[in-house]
């Protein structure tokens, strides 16, 4: 497999919208860093928002629940960027939704057809993970907060180190748009994630339910959650205005707000 051009920061901005690009702050690439969530966060607050840190690779990648993204050098996309909200802990229930949406319409402008999020932040296509995010926030209860929003793309996976490692179903974009530039990808991306946190600051998540309502990989389909010590099954029903998982079970529907969710079949037990 011919190695990637190394991800240079001139090239990403350069293909960025020029309103848009103003939102960053400041863009930093980086050839090896244990997170690209952490090192952001090892700033001083005052210095996040607006930030954006890329990785050529991972030793430390983090996905939710505490999993490790499996982070090899090679041609993946790591990113994260920081962001201020004015509004307290309690309305950025559906951050992670926005971040996955963000995700899913760069990879949709990039020519990608077919992919769909995953409940609440992956992305997945012909079934298997293509791409992770992870939001991690913090802040006084009643506002303001800071967000830093991790988001993992394969684009170049090695089967033959990725296969011993992951633990679930992964693709690459390789399979469909061999021609993809990691330098285009990443600035689609950061165009859709500062378009769109924006967005959600000032209207929250109200004008996003129709995309999801389109990208919903879950709605119709029986899965499995883990939620803690339970163990539910059912039938998805979408999402409500919370952002919230709606399962249509034997004794009712359930509004979801966590948990690890695994697509079954109709009748399984």
């Amino acid at each position: 497999m011919t190695s990637p051009e190394p991800l240079e920061a001139a090239l990403i901005l350069e293909q960025m919208d020029y309103q848009v690009r103003k939102k960053l702050t400041h863009l930093v690439i980086e050839a090896s860093l244990d997170s690209t969530n952490s090192a952001l966060q090892r700033l001083p607050v005052s210095r996040q928002h607006g930030m954006a840190i890329l990785a050529e690779q991972q030793s430390a990648g983090r996905g939710r629940r505490g999993r490790q993204w499996h982070s090899p050098a090679g041609g993946n996309l790591y990113l994260s960027l920081g962001w201020r909200f004015q509004q307290p802990l309690t309305e950025l229930g559906c951050l992670p939704l926005v971040v996955a949406l963000s995700a899913a319409q760069a990879l949709t402008r990039s020519g990608l057809e077919g992919h769909r999020v995953k409940w609440p932040n992956d992305l997945l296509l012909d079934g298997q993970k293509l791409c992770g995010c992870l939001v991690e926030v913090q802040g006084d209860a009643r506002g303001p907060c800071h967000a830093v929003v991790g988001v993992g793309i394969n684009i170049r996976m090695s089967a033959s180190r990725a296969a011993a490692e992951i633990d679930q179903p992964w693709t690459d974009l390789r399979t469909r748009l061999p021609a993809c530039s990691r330098h285009h990808l990443a600035a689609l991306l950061l165009e859709e994630l500062l378009v769109q946190l924006t967005l959600f600051a000032k209207r929250g998540f109200t004008p996003f339910m129709q995309q999801w309502e389109q990208m919903d990989g879950l709605r119709g389909r029986f899965v499995k959650v883990s939620a803690g010590k339970r163990t539910l099954r059912g039938k998805v029903a979408g999402i409500n205005n919370d952002g919230a998982l709606l399962l249509e079970t034997g004794t009712g529907m359930l509004s979801l707000h966590a948990g690890e969710v695994s697509i079954i079949p109709p009748c399984s037990g």
